[in-house]
């Protein structure tokens, strides 16, 4: 009977080990399967910029959160540009569309609830339909980190990137633009941006950028 119960100990001490390697050996595996890609650095301030300033067509991809003195929306933000024209959509987090705007040289379009409005601008047919004054018409920079000519108080990191720097919109509204994160690519484009005014707050997350 000893015989018996010594013989168990070690069936269960052979069990142990094997599972204890089998443990170590997935963990490592799991380690290898997503290893981070390579860091560039930076391209030198003026190229980096200048490369900036032609990229002629681009989309992205981005989390989004507004807060305004009539509400506060989370979701997700589709953002498409060629030349100065651009298309956004907008949706909550479930999935419903907020809404989807379009700006040409010809006027810009607003779709809210379904219905279709047009006008010049299209900052200010967002205003009217949804309470919300976003600096729109200054997105095609400020989402590449770009400064326009009317930004003031601007900063710079250590690597020559826009830190942060005071926007005054179309509608003359002053916004602290602010760069919290960048991508590890040579364009060091922009992650987390953060937008600030008196009233109101806008906060991106770029989950992807397709060139």
């Amino acid at each position: 009977m000893k015989e018996i119960w010594v013989k168990i100990q070690q069936f269960w001490r052979f069990i142990r080990r094997s599972l204890t390697s089998l443990s170590c050996a997935v963990a490592i595996s799991a380690c290898s399967i997503a290893p981070q890609g390579p860091v560039e650095m930076p391209l030198p301030q003026n190229e980096r910029e200048a490369r900036l300033q032609q990229m002629q067509q681009f989309s992205l991809d981005a989390s989004i959160g507004v807060k305004s003195p009539k509400d506060s929306v989370t979701g997700s933000l589709e953002w498409q540009q060629t030349g100065d024209d651009y298309q956004a959509a907008m949706r909550n987090v479930l999935g419903l569309t907020v809404f989807e705007l379009t700006n040409t040289a010809t006027g810009a379009t607003v779709v809210v609830d379904g219905k279709t409005h047009r006008g010049d601008s299209a900052g200010e047919l967002l205003n009217y339909l949804s309470g919300w004054s976003l600096p729109i018409e200054e997105m095609p920079l400020w989402i590449r980190g770009l400064p326009s000519l009317s930004s003031q108080n601007l900063q710079r990191d250590s690597l020559g990137r826009v830190q942060s720097f005071t926007l005054i919109d179309s509608q003359q509204r002053q916004w602290q633009v602010t760069y919290t994160e960048f991508f590890a690519d040579s364009l060091s484009l922009p992650r987390k941006i953060t937008l600030q005014s008196a009233d109101s707050r806008l906060k991106l997350v770029i989950r992807e950028w397709i060139l």
